[in-house]
């Protein structure tokens, strides 16, 4: 049989009377063991626990107040941002092309909204009067001196200046223009200047009439100077015949062409 180490035997004696409060055994040297120490009960403070006041945020910075305060960007905005580059180009363009206001293109323009596109239609495409759009009016007055001069006496007398009942072009496809067969046309010479009557005549041709630049540009230098050379002569369109209008564009286009030939030199 093992025999049990004395000092192993001394912790168990010690345990247990811990455990029942009897008094340690003496030890194999006669001295007492040693009381195991007890815990001294821990009784609760009464008094309530104060809690810490919290520390004082820090101070924000100015700048990063006020952006804190500064609102938000608003929605609208965004489809704003997103078409400024287009609004920019368009006002780049605008400023190195400005429309024109004003010269005898733009008083054509004008007269014929105001006189003709009641009839005629705002982009020249009929209605109660016949279609110019598309070359018609070319059609019916060709690209020549005499067709402007056609244009110029129909324009100012109407339908009852026709001459024979017909106008125009007689080698146009069809023939001449029957006059009154689509309606009767009143006539401006009356209600408009020859500076307005030859604008409106050159804005039908040009914007209507599918023209090449060279032949705008000539036409529009020769309406100018008809212009001129009716007022030099003191006379107007109102009441003019056919023949008088033919001799004032005849006399327009040889002064262009003295001028263009004394430019050549």
């Amino acid at each position: 049989m093992t025999e049990v180490p004395e000092h192993l035997l001394q912790r168990a004696a010690e345990a247990r009377a811990r455990l029942t409060g009897a008094p340690a055994p003496e030890s194999a040297d006669g001295d007492a063991a040693p009381a195991a120490a007890v815990p001294a009960a821990v009784t609760p403070d009464p008094t309530p626990a104060v809690p810490e006041e919290p520390k004082a945020p820090e101070p924000v910075a100015p700048y990063v107040e006020a952006g804190l305060r500064r609102k938000t960007m608003p929605v609208w905005i965004i489809p704003v941002l997103v078409f400024m580059p287009f609004w920019a180009i368009y006002y780049v363009g605008y400023l190195e092309n400005p429309p024109v206001t004003g010269g005898f293109a733009f008083e054509g323009g004008e007269a014929y909204g105001v006189q003709c596109a009641g009839c005629h239609g705002g982009a020249g495409g009929g209605g109660t009067g016949r279609q110019l759009s598309g070359g018609e009016v070319i059609a019916t007055f060709p690209a020549t001196d005499e067709g402007v001069a056609q244009m110029v006496y129909w324009v100012a007398s109407g339908t009852a200046g026709a001459v024979d009942g017909v106008y125009g072009d007689p080698d146009r496809p069809g023939g001449q223009r029957e006059a009154g067969s689509f309606g009767v046309m009143g006539g401006f010479g009356g209600g408009l200047s020859t500076e307005e009557l030859a604008a409106v005549v050159y804005h039908e041709r040009s914007s209507f009439g599918e023209l090449d630049a060279e032949t705008i540009e000539h036409e529009l230098h020769l309406l100018e100077e008809l212009v001129h050379v009716v007022d030099e002569a003191g006379e107007s369109f109102d009441g003019a015949s056919l023949d008088n209008v033919r001799l004032w564009v005849d006399a327009a286009s040889a002064k262009l062409a003295a001028e263009t030939e004394m430019a050549a030199e």
